[in-house]
């Protein structure tokens, strides 16, 4: 494209600005560094899109996860220092770039090779991705702390993991009822040696099979529960179609937060007033004093 007559100057001009930012140490090393991590990021996300995945099955996937990312960070890092230098040297891109410092720089990173900044920013990366990791699934774990048992039923304290799922759920389920059909149940899968139970579906319809709901109320009510609580959610993605459909080309200049504005509007039309809303700020704007 930078050679290319038949673009713009502009495209041109872009094109190269791209090209200068690509050959960088920076760019060189995160790249690899990102392809590292996310390649393991992206194995686990596909399992947790599998329709047969359960939330106990995906929290311990997730922790494993988390503590690879932990146990592993100074291996990547190291490798990806090395991976980025070493293209920098068959290429023969320079390392150590004077820059100008910045006003708004922090001075911590003053005085750092581009090598110790690198180091700093992909420990930091991994740090953030802790923090994250632990927000945004500490419900799912909370839910398997909870839930978990049933579908380990070999627990040494079963007892008092029904009894606080009774108290939780205390409108639904009985926390010792519970209990003692678990204990039924699993007395009758014993007399079974055929029958393997390996999902809880399997075994909410063997609950049916030999019975009507009278039969094991709370056991039956406890599994529809841990059965209809979702995985995984698809907010990020609809969120991504909303700004796909909103920041089109005629819109290339649009600020951050009225892109937010806008997203939220969008994704929350259903919610909203907007008659009750125009009329507000159509009073607010007005120029016309009643007398």
């Amino acid at each position: 494209m930078i050679d290319n007559e038949n673009e713009t100057s502009k495209t041109r001009s872009d094109a190269r600005q791209l090209y200068n930012r690509m050959l960088s140490y920076d760019f060189l090393t995160l790249l690899g560094f990102w392809n590292k991590v996310l390649i393991h990021i992206d194995r686990i996300q596909k399992r947790l899109q599998d329709p047969t995945m359960n939330f106990h099955d995906a929290a311990l996937d997730l922790k494993a996860l988390q503590d690879h990312l932990d146990d592993e960070r100074e291996v990547l890092v190291s490798e990806s220092l090395e991976e980025g230098l070493g293209l920098c040297q068959e290429w023969n891109i320079e390392v150590e770039r004077r820059q100008r410092r910045m006003a708004n720089e922090n001075s911590r990173n003053a005085g750092l090779t581009a090598k110790e900044k690198m180091e700093r920013v992909m420990k930091g990366t991994f740090d953030h991705l802790h923090r994250e990791m632990d927000e945004r699934f500490a419900r799912l774990h909370d839910t398997d702390a909870k839930l978990g048992f049933l579908l380990n039923a070999d627990s040494n304290d079963l007892k008092k993991k029904c009894e606080n799922l009774g108290d939780f759920y205390s409108s639904d389920v009985e926390g010792q009822q519970l209990y003692e059909e678990i204990l039924d149940c699993r007395m009758l899968l014993s007399s079974r040696a055929n029958m393997k139970i390996s999902r809880l579906e399997e075994l909410l319809e063997f609950i049916v099979q030999n019975g009507d709901e009278s039969v094991f109320p709370n056991l039956h009510i406890a599994i529809q529960i841990m059965l209809t609580i979702a995985v995984s959610i698809a907010s990020y993605e609809r969120s991504f179609s909303k700004l796909k459909l909103i920041l089109s080309y005629l819109r290339a200049s649009m600020g951050q937060g009225r892109l937010c504005d806008l997203a939220l509007l969008s994704a929350e039309r259903e919610e909203t007033d907007f008659e009750h809303i125009i009329d507000q700020l159509a009073s607010v704007k007005a120029q016309k004093v009643q007398l």
